[in-house]
């Protein structure tokens, strides 16, 4: 199962959630969504002084743009533990900007959850977000883009980020 979300700075961002099957004893799939838009236009009145001046060089969206739910995972002792990785694929990119999220909610359920706290930026490798055990729902999280100045030339900046849930037993 996948999910998409834009977001976007005149820039525009999305997100897919890509499931992954477990196995054992019997079959189940573990799964993963991502629901939330951010939308921010950089022009004159990001300027961080007087015309003249270069850009405000860092915007954030707010502290529940985005929500991840974990579902699917098996509630039997041992705990299901599993881990969000995240990874960037970009369409429209400038080099110079720089996209970064953090978890800022524990979310609900049975489950536990650590990691992800900071902002991590987020590449074109996959790298480990944060981890946790059993289902949970409602993991808000925050994206951050760093980088932006008059030297980057004016356009609509896209780039999609795919969140990957893996099963660590």
């Amino acid at each position: 199962m996948e999910r998409k979300v834009k977001i976007g700075i005149s820039l525009s961002l999305s997100a897919i959630a890509a499931p992954l099957l477990l196995w054992g004893a019997s079959w189940a799939a573990i799964s993963i969504s991502a629901v939330g838009t951010w939308s921010e236009t950089v022009d004159q009145a990001d300027l961080a002084g007087a015309p003249g001046s270069n850009l405000n060089t860092t915007y954030e969206s707010a502290t529940d743009q985005v929500s991840i739910d974990i579902s699917g995972t098996v509630p039997a002792p041992p705990a299901d533990n599993w881990r969000v990785d995240v990874k960037k694929t970009d369409t429209t990119w400038h080099s110079d900007l720089h996209l970064h999220l953090k978890r800022t909610s524990d979310g609900t359920g049975p489950g536990t959850i650590s990691g992800g706290s900071s902002y991590l930026e987020v590449t074109d490798t996959y790298a480990e977000f944060f981890g946790g055990a059993n289902d949970r729902t409602g993991i808000y999280l925050q994206l951050k883009i760093t980088g932006v100045s008059v030297s980057v030339p004016a356009n609509t900046y896209s780039t999609t980020i795919y969140y990957t849930v893996v099963d660590t037993f």
